[in-house]
């Protein structure tokens, strides 16, 4: 291993005698200041995203109405949905896609980025191979002025990045970027895990410079265990060129492999400023879980092959693209389904059907309050 650069001198940022624990979403804006929020617990996620579009679109405006009609009919069929149990698994998945759907018109109305009377076709189509389903294709086709797509929308609110031309994704690729039931897909594919654990992250401040950066903590033998070398791990979890390896003086963290970022963000007055420009940019690189207990977020790395770099998208996007997938065979091709289930993959993908769906709602919310939002230990 090269000789590892000593880590940037700096300190976990404190707010009021209090660590900032890391969040998408650290601050809201008070007045002119940036203030720290902290998460909001809930078992019912609905009414906080009714509450939040209330908020957010003026009262009466169609604009309103659309959102929070959306928002009903996507609690509907997750209800209609979860209501089944584990009885009529063939018929969960287009339930849960329209709920998914709807979920997402809800989103993209309330924060403007589409009108309320915008007709969207849904933007994906797919013709499964069940005979080897790693290989079946998913087609996104691009926005026009004439025609708006529902998955080129979401695609661009999230990213910020407009798809031009249509895009293909296969299965195969995007199956092993579902957190939930990982290990199910690695046995099924005979691949090794993608998904490196996250111990710490810390917003580290230099006061004497007035800047600002963040600093992964993750435990060595995790590495190890994916055998990867140092320059793997920053360049296949896309770190690459604007993070670095560093060693630490801490010696409670002998075990700990420690990444920086290179750049610092500068700020005027208070370090807390900077927060919500470092969360940011850091999103990019992570997939997280809510969960029911502290630290009730769990974040990851994923570790994605050379070849494959290109198909990684946003934790929420692809999560979409399989529960369409499976929903477009129980539409089309439901004696297909049964089939399907008998795969290799059937195992990864029944899992993905119980597991994405609660996820998915939590991290949707989340982005609709621009807060976090947990499942309560207390219901």
């Amino acid at each position: 291993m090269p000789r590892l650069s000593t880590a940037k001198v700096g300190a976990v940022m404190e707010v009021a005698n209090q660590t900032v624990n890391f969040s998408y979403w650290p601050t809201s804006k008070f007045g002119r200041r940036d203030k720290l929020q902290h998460r909001v617990y809930t078992s019912n996620p609905w009414a906080l995203i009714a509450e939040a579009i209330a908020d957010i679109c003026p009262k009466g405006s169609l604009k309103y109405e659309a959102a929070l009609a959306c928002r009903a009919q996507a609690e509907d069929f997750y209800d209609a949905a979860v209501s089944m149990g584990g009885r009529n698994v063939g018929a969960k998945p287009l339930l849960l896609y329209y709920s998914f759907m709807n979920l997402s018109k809800a989103y993209l109305i309330s924060k403007g980025f589409i009108s309320p009377d915008s007709r969207l076709a849904h933007g994906i189509s797919t013709n499964p191979t069940i005979q080897q389903v790693e290989g079946s294709i998913l087609k996104i086709l691009p926005s026009s002025p004439r025609k708006k797509e529902l998955y080129a929308e979401l695609f661009k609110a999230f990213t910020g990045k407009t798809i031009v031309g249509e895009k293909k994704y296969r299965l195969g690729k995007l199956m092993p970027q579902i957190l939930f039931g990982h290990r199910v897909w690695c046995v099924a594919a005979n691949e090794s895990e993608r998904f490196l654990s996250i111990n710490e992250l810390q917003y580290v401040v230099s006061d004497k410079a007035s800047e600002a950066w963040i600093r992964l903590q993750i435990d060595e033998q995790e590495v190890s265990k994916l055998h990867l070398t140092h320059k793997e791990l920053l360049s296949n979890s896309r770190l690459k060129n604007k993070w670095k390896i560093v060693r630490q003086s801490d010696t409670n963290r002998k075990n700990c492999l420690c990444i920086e970022q290179i750049s610092n963000t500068s700020y005027s007055q208070r370090p807390g400023d900077a927060l919500r420009i470092m969360s940011e940019n850091m999103r990019q690189y992570l997939w997280c879980s809510v969960l029911l207990h502290p630290p009730y977020r769990k974040y990851y790395l994923y570790i994605a092959p050379n070849a494959e770099r290109n198909s990684v998208l946003p934790q929420l996007l692809s999560m979409y693209l399989i529960i369409f997938f499976l929903g477009s065979i129980t539409r089309y091709q439901p004696h297909h389904f049964d089939r399907l289930l008998d795969t290799d993959y059937g195992a990864h993908l029944i899992g993905a059907i119980s597991e994405i769906p609660n996820q998915f709602i939590y991290l949707m919310a989340s982005e609709i309050l621009g807060r976090e939002v947990t499942r309560a230990s207390l219901a």
